[in-house]
Order: C-alpha cells, then sequence, then structure tokens
C-alpha cells in the first residue's frame, strides 16, 4: 500500500465536527496509514453533536519528526485548539518541514495562530475568510485549494475533494524516519 509507513496527526478536542474528524481518519486507515488522534490534555472530546472520540496522545507529546502530516478539523474546536501552544507549534513545525497540513472548515483558525498563511492560497468556511485574509492568505471560494504542502476546504460537503487531495500530497512527500515515534519513545 502506498500509504504503508505513512504517519497522520488528526487534531481533536470538544464540539468537534463530527464528520471532519471521523471522515479523514477513517478514510486514512482505509488507504493503510497509521492515523493518532492528537487532544490537548484529556483523554476524551465530545463531537458538536455528542459523538466521542479519544485521543492517543497529548500534543505536547508528538514529535514533528515523526508524523507526516496533520490534519485540523472544523467546528468549534479550533477556536479551542489554537489556545494551546503544543498545538499550534506542532502544526507550524510541520508546516516548516514542507509535510502536510491539512485544514476544513474552521480548522484555519488554527493555521491562523500559527502563522502559516502568509502569500498563501487557502478557503476556509465563509464565516472567518477575514480571519484567514488578515492572517495574510489569498483566500478564494473554492471546494478545496492545494498550495505546496497546504490543503484547505470549506465545510464537510468537500470532504471528498479534501481527502482526495490530503491523500495525494502524502504521496508527494518523502517518508518519515521515524515514523510512528512520539517523544518519549524508542
Amino acid at each position: 500500500m502506498e500509504y504503508a509507513g505513512k504517519t497522520v496527526a488528526v487534531l481533536v478536542e470538544d464540539q468537534y465536527q463530527d464528520l471532519e474528524v471521523w471522515y479523514p481518519i477513517l478514510r486514512l486507515r482505509e488507504a493503510g496509514a497509521r492515523v493518532i488522534t492528537v487532544g490537548t490534555g484529556k483523554k476524551m472530546y465530545r463531537s458538536k453533536h455528542g459523538y466521542e472520540v479519544e485521543a492517543n496522545v497529548d500534543a505536547s507529546a508528538v514529535d514533528p519528526d515523526a508524523i507526516d502530516g496533520v490534519v485540523v478539523p472544523g467546528g468549534y474546536a479550533p477556536d479551542l485548539l489554537r489556545r494551546y501552544p503544543a498545538v499550534v507549534n506542532l502544526v507550524r513545525d510541520v508546516f516548516h518541514q514542507g509535510k502536510l497540513v491539512a485544514a476544513i472548515c474552521h480548522g484555519p483558525w488554527v493555521l491562523v495562530s500559527a502563522g502559516v498563511l502568509k502569500g498563501r492560497r487557502s478557503t476556509c468556511f465563509f464565516a472567518i475568510k477575514d480571519d484567514v485574509i488578515n492572517a495574510g492568505s489569498s483566500y478564494q471560494d473554492a471546494e478545496v485549494l492545494v498550495d505546496g504542502n497546504l490543503v484547505t476546504s470549506r465545510k464537510p460537503d468537500d470532504l471528498p475533494a479534501f481527502m482526495r487531495e490530503v491523500l495525494k500530497a502524502l504521496v508527494r512527500q518523502p517518508e518519515t524516519v521515524a515514523a510512528g515515534k512520539t517523544r518519549g519513545e524508542t
């Protein structure tokens, strides 16, 4: 499988948009990638509709060298996620290593806080387009936009196109040498 050996972090926090967490998790697993759910300090998180997801690891324990990409889902969760320096640093480090950074819906709020949108093209849920523009991105109302290692989409309806581009981006980059390790693991 071309995605075997690839590890992708999916960020989780309370009030996440159900489909924007679970569709990427299941699609990535189906493709053969290893998925880790990354939280902000607790074990369980509830979606907007009450569905729970368990975090495999805290953001402070994830070594950006050990993953091939990060997915930032939407809902209200991104506004909570961006309050944690470990999350912001993880996204920024993965981005600057040239690895996949994918965000959908309100997910680009985390990208704004990580300072990675300046000079990039992106899309998002229309309600946060001013935030994205003010962060220096060239906003476009599009189903999915790819700008280098950055993949963005607007809403749950865009998930099929979003995940097609996420999967393409994973095969465009070299495999991570220390795939699957988090800080402190040997």
